[in-house]
C-alpha cells in the first residue's frame, strides 16, 4: 500500500487548524498556506510518477492515471491561488477563517479525485460543498449572503439526490467500487438520473446552474479561480463515472446527456454575452465550458467502445479549462485589488499600459475560445470530431444540429472574451492610472498559471497527457488526427467568424448604448431561481402547511418544534461550552494570555436566529443541520465496521 494518496488528504486538513490560530495572531497565514500547498504540490508530483493505492477506515483511494493528473492539477491550482492570496487578502482584516476552509477544501478535493469507491467520493464531495460554502460567504455582503444561501441549497439538494442514488446503486449493482461498475450490470435509468443530478449540482449543469453565476462574482478572486477551474470538475468527475461506468454504449443516456450539455453550453454563453460584470462573465463562461465537456462525455456514451476521440477531448478540455480559468480569474483579481470594482463601465480602459497583464489575459481568452496553437483548440477539435462521429449511431439530423450548436457556442466564447479584452485593454478610461498594478509575487502567480499552457497546445504533449487519463473516460488509444489540416482549420475558422460577427453586430450594438455604456438587456423574469424555484418552494411549503393544519398543526406540530428546539439548544450550548473551554485552555497555556471566561448567553445565537426569523428564512439552517446529520450517519457507518 502506498501512503501518498492518504497523506495528500491528511496533510492540509491536519495543518488547517494550526494555520487558523497563526493567522488570528499574525500576518503569516497566507505565506504559510503557500508553503503547505507547495509541499502538497511536491507530494502530488511524486504520486503522479509512482502511483499507488491506499485505504483507511473504509475510505478507498487510488493514485494512478486520471486520478494522479487531477490530484497534481488541484495541488498546483491551490498553490498558485495561495501565492496570489498573499497580496489579494492584504486589505482584509480577518482572513484566518478563509485559510482554514481553504486547506480543508484542498484536502476534500484531493479526496474526491483520488477516490476509487463512490461512498468515499460522496463523503469528500459533501465536505467540499460545506468548506467552499464559506468562500462564497466570506465578504459578508448582502449579495454574498444571498449567493451563499443559493450555493448551499443547490449543494445540499444535490447531495441528497446523490446519497439516494448511491443507496439504490449499491442495492441494484451490489458494489460501489468504481472499477467494478460496468454497463453489464444493467442499472436502472432512475438510479443514473439521481447520480447525474447529484453530481450536476456541483458541476453547474443546467438546470442546477443557478448558484454558479451568483457565487463566483461575490467570492474572493483566488477562490473564484478554484471554484471555476477545479471544484466544478468535482461534479464532472462524478458525471464521467456515472456515464462511462454504467451507461457506455447506451444511446438513450448519451442523447439525454448531449441535450443537457448543449443547453448548458448555450445558456452559459448567452449569459456571458449579456453580462456587464467581469467576474460574472467569467462565471457564466465556466457554465458554458462545462457544457462543452458534457457534450464530449455524452459523445463518449453514444459511441461506446469507439469513443477514443471523445475521451481524449474530455480529458484535455478539463485540463485546459482549469488552467485558463486560473489565469483569467487571477487577472480579474488584479483588477479588483486596484479598483475594488468589477462593473465593465467602471473598469473600462484600466488595463491600458499593462502589457504583461494584457498578454496573459489574451492568452487565457484565446485558449478558452479554442484558438489554434492553444490547448483549447486541440481539445475542441477532438470533441468536435467525436460529435461528428455520433452521426453513425444517432439520427444524422441530431448529430448535425449538435455540431452546429457546438460551433456556435465556440463563437460565443470568442465574442465575450473579445468584449472583455476590449473593455479592459483597448477602450480609453475616464482617467489614466499608474502602470504598476500588482506585486512581484502576484506576477509570479499569474505567470505560473500560464506556463503549463505554453506546451499543452502541442499535439505531441496533448497526446501524452490524454493517453494517461483517457481510460478513465472509456477510451484507449486514438487514431492520428491532423489538427492543422484544412478541414480542422476550417472548423476553427467557422468559430472565429461566428465570434467576430457576434461581437461587432450584437455585443457592440444590442448591449451598448450610444454613449458606450454597457447594459444588461436580460429581462428580470429570465432568472430561473427567482421565477421558478423560489415560487415552487413557497408553493410546496404553503401546501404542506395547509395539510398540517388539517391535522392540528397548532397543537401537535408546535409542540414537536418547541421541544425539538429546546433539545437542540441544549446540544448547541454543550458543544459551544466545549469549544469555549478548549479555546480558553489554549489561550491560557499555549498563548500565555490573561483571559476571563465569558458568561453564557441566555439563548444560543443559532437558536435565537431560528426563533426570530420567518420559516422561509430558516431554509439555510435546516439544510445545514440536515447535511451535518447525514455526514455523521455516514461516518458512523464507515467507522463502526472497522472498530
Amino acid at each position: 500500500m502506498n501512503f501518498l494518496p492518504l497523506l495528500l488528504i491528511i496533510f492540509p486538513a491536519a495543518l488547517a487548524p494550526v494555520l487558523y490560530f497563526v493567522a488570528r495572531r499574525t500576518r503569516a497565514g497566507f505565506p504559510l498556506a503557500a508553503a503547505v500547498t507547495g509541499i502538497e504540490l511536491f507530494g502530488a508530483a511524486a504520486l503522479f510518477f509512482v502511483g499507488g493505492e491506499a485505504s483507511f477506515i473504509g475510505l478507498s483511494l487510488e493514485g494512478d492515471g486520471f486520478h494522479s493528473i487531477y490530484a497534481l492539477l488541484t495541488a498546483f491550482a491551490f498553490f498558485v491561488s495561495a501565492l496570489f492570496s498573499i497580496e489579494y487578502f492584504s486589505h482584509y482584516k480577518d482572513h484566518a477563517r478563509y485559510i482554514f476552509f481553504f486547506l480543508l477544501t484542498l484536502s476534500a478535493t484531493e479526496g474526491v479525485f483520488l477516490s476509487s469507491e463512490l461512498m468515499t467520493t460522496f463523503i469528500f464531495f459533501e465536505i467540499v460543498s460545506f468548506a467552499s460554502f464559506v468562500w462564497v460567504l466570506h465578504d459578508g455582503s448582502d449579495s454574498a449572503i444571498a449567493a451563499a444561501k443559493t450555493y448551499l441549497a443547490v449543494a445540499v439538494f444535490g447531495g441528497m439526490l446523490l446519497l439516494a442514488g448511491l443507496i439504490f446503486l449499491n442495492y441494484t449493482a451490489g458494489t460501489l467500487v468504481i472499477s467494478e461498475l460496468s454497463p453489464e450490470l444493467e442499472v436502472p435509468f432512475y438510479v443514473g438520473l439521481l447520480l447525474l443530478f447529484g453530481f450536476a449540482a456541483k458541476a453547474g449543469m443546467f438546470p442546477l446552474h443557478i448558484w454558479l453565476p451568483k457565487a463566483h462574482p461575490v467570492a474572493p478572486a483566488p477562490a473564484s479561480a478554484l471554484l471555476s477551474g477545479i471544484l466544478t470538475k468535482v461534479g464532472v468527475y462524478g458525471i464521467i463515472i456515472t456515464t462511462v461506468r454504467l451507461y457506455s454504449g447506451n444511446v438513450r443516456w448519451g442523447v439525454m446527456l448531449l441535450v443537457f450539455g448543449i443547453i448548458t453550453l448555450l445558456t452559459g454563453a448567452v449569459l456571458a454575452l449579456l453580462s456587464v460584470d467581469l467576474k460574472r462573465t467569467l462565471a457564466c463562461s465556466s457554465m458554458s465550458q462545462i457544457g462543452f465537456i458534457l457534450t464530449g462525455v455524452a459523445s463518449a456514451a453514444i459511441l461506446g467502445e469507439d469513443c477514443a476521440l471523445a475521451a481524449a477531448g474530455v480529458v484535455l478540455y478539463m485540463i485546459n479549462h482549469s488552467f485558463m480559468k486560473l489565469i483569467l480569474f487571477s487577472a480579474a483579481g488584479v483588477v479588483h485589488m486596484n479598483l475594488h470594482k468589477l462593473d465593465l463601465n467602471d473598469i473600462r480602459g484600466w488595463g491600458r499600459g499593462k502589457p504583461l497583464l494584457a498578454v496573459l489575459f489574451a492568452w487565457g481568452g484565446l485558449g478558452l475560445a479554442g484558438f489554434p496553437l492553444t490547448g483549447g483548440y486541440i481539445a475542441k477539435t477532438l470533441i468536435h470530431e467525436a460529435v461528428v462521429e455520433t452521426a453513425a449511431v444517432v439520427p444524422a439530423a441530431l448529430a448535425r444540429t449538435a455540431e452546429y450548436l457546438f460551433l456556435f457556442g465556440g463563437g460565443c466564447t470568442l465574442a465575450y472574451m473579445i468584449k472583455l479584452f476590449v473593455v479592459l485593454f483597448i477602450e480609453r478610461p475616464e482617467r489614466e492610472t499608474k502602470a504598476r498594478c500588482m506585486s512581484a509575487l502576484s506576477t509570479v502567480a499569474l505567470v505560473l498559471s500560464a506556463l503549463p499552457t505554453a506546451v499543452t497546445g502541442s499535439p505531441a504533449v496533448a497526446r501524452a497527457i490524454a493517453s494517461r487519463g483517457m481510460s478513465f473516460v472509456g477510451g484507449e488509444s486514438w487514431h492520428e488526427v491532423s489538427f492543422f489540416s484544412l478541414e480542422s482549420l476550417l472548423g476553427a475558422s467557422i468559430t472565429v467568424t461566428i465570434g467576430l460577427l457576434l461581437y461587432f453586430f450584437f455585443v457592440r450594438t444590442a448591449t451598448r448604448r450610444k454613449d458606450g455604456e454597457y447594459v444588461n438587456i436580460l429581462p428580470a423574469w429570465a432568472d430561473l431561481e427567482r421565477s421558478v424555484y423560489v415560487p415552487a418552494i413557497r408553493g410546496i411549503t404553503r401546501a404542506g402547511g395547509a395539510v398540517l393544519s388539517l391535522f392540528g398543526e397548532n397543537r401537535i406540530t408546535s409542540l414537536i418544534c418547541r421541544y425539538g428546539l429546546r433539545i437542540f439548544e441544549f446540544l448547541c450550548h454543550a458543544a459551544s461550552d466545549f469549544v469555549d473551554a478548549a479555546v480558553y485552555v489554549l489561550r491560557r497555556t499555549v498563548f500565555r494570555q490573561t483571559v476571563t471566561r465569558e458568561k453564557r448567553r441566555h439563548t444560543h445565537p443559532l437558536i435565537d436566529a431560528v426563533y426570530r426569523e420567518r420559516a422561509t428564512d430558516n431554509f439555510s439552517y435546516s439544510l445545514i443541520v440536515t447535511s451535518i446529520g447525514v455526514c455523521v450517519i455516514l461516518l458512523f457507518l464507515l467507522i463502526v465496521p472497522h472498530l
